[in-house]
């Protein structure tokens, strides 16, 4: 998301302070992982969701690593007794229009083991997430705070705080963990950005958990000779933001995708204009997100289902493992979303 603030809120940045007492979860000299939380999810099709109580309410969270900012939909404040403050503290720009940013609080906010009172949060947007029970989104500024394992195959985040584990080996479900480097991330660089190899060029992508697909840009394509007209592309389903303009994605083969260790020969991805207004948005999400210069990819939840991902903030690097099928979805039969019903398909 596109966000211009005067003030950052502080309030989910101290719900994850707050998250530290817990057990030690594995240890090797003098390293010690303390897990911190560990977070049930339910993957509604690609989105991996998490369940939350605001003021009491049972509602879900979309889990976004590719949004910097957490926030409560506008849309929903009502049903949740939440009070908007006049004024903004910033807007928020996407497809098809823009939204401000205002403050609410929330009088109780529990996420897992935690509850937190009188917390400060962003209210934004009006279109949906999805479900009518998912309210908001957990952004980055939750999450840097750990080391996250998201273990999506079997439904599963934990929350780690590492100790004395600079220099380890952090791939601790598997000997064989592949590993990539990370870009650092802070307030001033909110997103985890990668570098990696597609076509032989220098791609850098994003890791975005609210995106429902891996996408590749329509300017970083080109540059590595796919475009619509390249013999062989086919058309896919359009990308919907908040507004009612859509985003056309197509279909293209590329000749290898390397991270880190690991190198997928042959790659078959989604590309589109991820770049328009300055802002990119998805068909899951459907939240608009700031798009940086260099940032030519997502890689989105069908990268994580695929692999079991330690985020290693405090080392700056991922640790991965292959589980099986497909890395990058593109086509195919139905995704099976919660409750039993369908996805549409691509």
């Amino acid at each position: 998301m596109r966000v211009r603030s005067r003030a950052l809120l502080a309030g989910v940045a101290l719900l994850a302070l707050s998250m530290v007492a817990g057990t030690t979860a594995w240890a090797a000299d003098t390293c010690q992982m303390i897990k911190s939380d560990t977070l049930p999810v339910v993957m509604d099709g690609n989105q991996p969701l998490v369940k939350v109580e605001v003021n009491g309410h049972p509602v879900y969270f979309l889990v976004d690593t590719g949004a910097a900012l957490s926030m409560i939909l506008r849309s929903k404040a009502e049903e949740l007794e939440l009070p908007g403050f006049s004024g903004r503290n910033g807007t928020l720009s996407g497809v098809g229009g823009r939204s401000d940013i205002q403050t609410t609080r929330i009088k109780t906010f529990t996420l897992g083991r935690q509850t937190v009172t009188d917390m400060a949060l962003n209210l934004a947007g009006e279109r949906a997430l999805g479900r009518e029970d998912v309210v908001g989104l957990l952004g980055e500024d939750v999450f840097r705070k750990f080391d996250v394992e998201l273990d999506l195959a079997h439904e599963i985040i934990n929350l780690y705080q590492p100790r004395g584990c600079e220099n380890a080996f952090l791939g601790f479900w598997a000997d064989n963990a592949m590993t990539a480097d990370i870009h650092t991330v802070n307030p001033q660089n909110p997103h985890i950005i990668m570098d990696v190899t597609l076509g032989g060029q220098a791609v850098q992508a994003m890791l975005d958990s609210g995106a429902t697909h891996s996408v590749l840009s329509s300017q970083a394509a080109a540059r590595i000779g796919v475009t619509p007209e390249t013999p062989g592309v086919v058309m896919a389903n359009a990308a919907q933001g908040l507004g009612a303009k859509t985003v056309q994605e197509w279909v293209g083969v590329f000749d290898g995708f390397t991270l880190g260790d690991e190198t997928i020969n042959h790659a078959k991805l989604r590309f589109g204009d991820l770049f328009g207004s300055g802002t990119y948005t998805d068909s899951g999400s459907r939240i608009a997100r700031t798009t940086q210069a260099s940032t030519d990819m997502l890689l989105g939840a069908d990268f994580l289902k695929a692999h079991h991902v330690l985020i290693a903030h405090s080392q700056n690097r991922l640790y991965f493992t292959y589980n099986g099928g497909p890395v990058f979805q593109v086509t195919g039969p139905a995704l099976q979303r919660a409750g039993g019903t369908t996805a549409p398909k691509d």
